[in-house]
């Protein structure tokens, strides 16, 4: 059989634009490839196909660089702008809802799914890590207690007791295994966003999880 072309395609490739006629003719007695998963925009469907869809960590990096970052830099700007007005309705999820509006591209949330899951914790357990966390992702917390030291400090901490905790990160120190995130500010009398650090090494029971905002 006559061997087969290696085709190098850039990254940036359209290979819609490099299918021909003759090609379709040439490849019409070949096993046909697998459907690609892809994310419907409507939100009765949206929770399905994430939970069905399989990325690596180069797509996962793709994904953030092409939503991820407007997600952070909104959440960002209306974190400056809460020192003088209301952000959202002043919970949780009106602020993710407030963040998310003003990214047209992102996929929308449904339920508790706020994208594709890439970090899972409970307790001291981490049970999934399909990629580093990364600035624009969504923050879950529920009934997560942290106790560890800050400096020559103790400190307990515990969030998301009543209702689960969510905002966006601003910012991952790998480092030091730590988050911060941008959340509505449940205290009376202050701006109504405020940014949390939160170290993950110090969860000792409770449950973190962390969603890659999808594409629309």
């Amino acid at each position: 059989m006559p061997s087969i072309p290696s085709l190098d395609f850039g990254g940036n490739t359209d290979l819609s634009l490099s299918w021909t006629d003759d090609m379709a003719l040439s490849t019409s007695s070949a096993q046909p490839y697998p459907e690609i998963p892809t994310i419907h925009s409507t939100q009765a469907t949206t929770t399905a196909a994430a939970a069905d869809l399989v990325l690596n960590s180069d797509d996962l990096v793709a994904v953030w660089g092409r939503v991820g970052v407007q997600v952070c830099e909104v959440a960002t700007t209306l974190f400056e702008k809460s020192k003088k007005v209301l952000i959202g309705d002043g919970t949780y999820q009106g602020f993710i809802d407030a963040t998310l509006r003003e990214v047209p591209n992102a996929a929308p949330m449904s339920g508790q799914e706020y994208g594709y899951l890439v970090y899972m914790q409970s307790g001291a357990s981490v049970q999934k890590r399909a990629s580093e966390i990364l600035p624009g992702d969504i923050a879950w917390m529920h009934e997560a207690k942290f106790k560890g030291h800050k400096g020559l400090q103790t400190y307990s901490q515990i969030v998301g007791s009543e209702v689960p905790l969510v905002g966006v990160v601003g910012e991952f120190e790998a480092k030091k295994f730590k988050i911060r995130v941008f959340q509505a500010n449940q205290h009376v009398g202050q701006q109504t966003v405020e940014t949390v650090s939160y170290r993950l090494e110090d969860l000792k029971s409770g449950q973190v999880k962390i969603f890659r905002v999808l594409e629309a």
